[in-house]
């Protein structure tokens, strides 16, 4: 230390001031950064356990193993033929949802959140604090129910499943009341003796219509939201992931119960189109997570309630990779990107666009990596890739890939069905490299939903923006480059409801910011601010700003009915004082008010 100072000509016992100041700012800052404040107003979690299903257990073998493994079974097609997508093991059957249950089960939760909606911040904040308190003890109870129901890994059950929902809870818990509470607002001009603000009201039953890919989180994410607003929830989960409704609703009613909430306030349901179209008709706003055919039908069904929906359908979500960018961490982020879930990601990277100058190296790493990964089932050691939930998935890819070699495009790697050599009715597929993909491919337009990466070479910055903004999706997007004025200003012409610069997906880890995308990817958002206020009908109050003074807003008496002759004058010459800019027009203005008072014309006669 001496010796530096001695160097830098500092008196030394200066400069160690100076050092230990600096880590403590460096600490401070570190501390602020990784670590996350304490909850708003100190959320107590209560314990609560809930067992998870046997088959959880990764040694678990009891199912039989089913032949062609299918959602109805044509010899009972009134029940959801739950299996393990990964060895075809049969895990039980549900029974579908009825119309009439589930108004009655509507009806129920509209009938609880008429309390629900009067309970404190703090007890909300409770409620979720308990549900993280869980989450975080019971992570891999947790991680094995997702990968039984949908064939991911573990791992990509902690990426998918855990973290994104204690950052929601998280976030929700911190800033929910913040940006839920009634909002201040201007007055405006002519109501300045009025005091504005805006209310978040609940709207009543949230119905949730979700996806498959990600079973804990695609419920637990919205619901949060929903529980914070003040809302009940009816939750319709999808027939693929049918075999942990069971569990998620025992998780949920203990939660309720433990707070001392009826817990018909949160209600699962199964079934197929007739469940959905019953939530459709009966809840007070839809949330849907799907593909875009069923988003409309939703939609259309909406249509006949006027039911508000929020649409999230998907992506074609790509990256545009420039040279100068840090190539190996921008490969090791790009395949996290594309390979997280085996490719089932709304959001995840199905095309890299990429300049020709590291063109050729990146296409022969992907292949060589993708060439190398291990496919399996979740629960064996040393596997990098899960199965694919459904097997139409793997139909559609076969065929998207067949119609882009048949118009030139090449499989540089995968690009096949991988037969399990101990579970050959599990559903997997290689891990595929496709280049040469024109837009007269269907490829290019269509969802992948699957393990599939689409190559592309541009030179210019025009050309790479013209590629990624020629599909009708628009959800995320990605742009790597270390000339972060170049990324910027390529990000910014992104058709997209999310662009990451040197990143994938930290749009949606960072819950203040909304989830959601353009174009065929649907509209509104959940995330964030926005999707906290989504939840809720946007109520616009005013009072009297100075009423405890006994000072009220008045209608002048010469605008009172009836009315009299002088009232359109008078009032011209209000508008020029309270609107016109300029000074002297308002003193004008003044002049013209007083001779409508006392009875003269105060009509203008500017000449314009």
């Amino acid at each position: 230390m001496e010796s530096i100072a001695a160097q830098l000509d500092v008196n030394p016992n200066v400069f160690i001031a100076g050092v230990v100041i600096a880590a403590l700012a460096v600490a401070y800052s570190a501390y602020k950064t990784l670590l996350p404040s304490k909850p708003s107003g100190h959320s107590k979690a209560a314990l609560v356990k809930v067992p998870f299903p046997e088959a959880c257990d990764p040694d678990w073998d009891k199912g039989r193993i089913l032949e062609n493994p299918m959602l109805r079974d044509p010899a009972n097609p009134d029940v959801i033929t739950c299996f393990d997508p990964a060895t075809g093991r049969f895990l039980g059957t549900r029974t579908p949802t009825t119309r009439k249950q589930v108004y009655e089960i509507v009806a129920r939760s509209k009938k609880a959140q008429e309390t629900y909606q009067k309970s404190s911040w703090q007890l909300r904040r409770d409620i979720l604090a308990t549900f993280h308190e869980y989450i975080i003890r019971e992570q891999e109870g947790i991680c094995r129910v997702s990968a039984r129901s949908s064939g991911k890994t573990m791992l990509d059950a902690t990426f998918g499943e855990i973290i994104p929902t204690c950052e929601k809870l998280l976030f929700t818990i911190q800033e929910g009341e913040k940006s839920l509470s009634p909002e201040k607002r201007s007055s405006g001009t002519m109501s300045f003796l009025a005091s504005a603000r805006v209310e978040y009201v609940p709207v009543g039953v949230m119905g949730l219509i979700v996806s498959w890919n990600y079973p804990f989180h695609n419920v637990i994410s919205p619901l949060v939201s929903a529980l914070m607003a003040g809302n009940g929830c009816v939750i319709k989960v999808s027939e693929y992931s049918g075999w942990a409704t069971e569990w998620l609703q025992s998780l949920v009613t203990k939660v309720l119960e433990v707070h001392g909430v009826d817990p018909a306030l949160v209600t699962f349901i199964d079934g197929f189109a007739e469940a959905g179209e019953a939530l459709v008709e009966s809840a007070d706003k839809i949330t849907f997570i799907g593909s875009p055919n069923v988003g409309k039908l939703v939609m259309r069904h909406a249509s006949a309630t006027l039911t508000p929906v929020v649409l999230e359908l998907g992506g074609k979500d790509a990256a545009i990779v420039f040279n100068d960018c840090e190539y190996d961490n921008m490969l090791k982020i790009c395949m996290r990107g594309g390979l997280q879930n085996c490719g089932q990601n709304c959001a995840g990277m199905e095309r890299m666009i990429v300049e020709a100058g590291i063109y050729e190296r990146l296409v022969k790493d992907v292949s060589t990596l993708l060439g190398s990964l291990r496919l399996g089932t979740p629960f064996e050691e040393n596997v990098d890739l899960g199965a694919i939930t459904m097997k139409t998935q793997i139909r559609i890819m076969q065929d998207l890939l067949a119609d882009a070699v048949s118009k030139g495009a090449v499989i540089e790697c995968g690009g096949k069905v991988w037969i399990h050599p101990q579970y050959p009715q599990g559903q997997y597929f290689e891990p595929t490299v496709v280049t040469g993909v024109t837009s007269d491919m269907k490829i290019h337009h269509e969802e992948i939903f699957g393990p599939v990466f689409l190559i592309y070479k541009f030179k210019t910055e025009e050309e790479a923006v013209a590629i990624i903004n020629s599909t009708e999706f628009g959800l995320g997007s990605a742009v790597f480059s270390l000339n972060y004025a170049k990324a910027e200003r390529v990000a910014a012409q992104v058709k997209a409801g999310m662009c990451n610069i040197n990143g994938w997906g930290f749009s949606y880890l960072c819950q203040s910011c909304p989830f959601g995308g353009i174009k065929k990817s649907g509209f509104d958002r959940f995330g964030g601010v926005e999707g906290l206020r989504g939840n809720c009908h946007i109520k616009a109050m005013t009072t009297d700003k100075l009423g405890h003074l006994g000072i009220r807003a008045q209608v002048p008496p010469i605008l009172h009915f009836p009315i009299q002759k002088e009232a359109v004058g008078f009032q011209a010459a209000l508008i020029e004082i309270m609107y016109s800019f300029s000074v002297w027009d308002k003193v004008v203005g003044v002049t013209r008010l007083l001779k409508a008072v006392t009875g003269g014309n105060g009509a203008s006669k500017k000449n314009n």
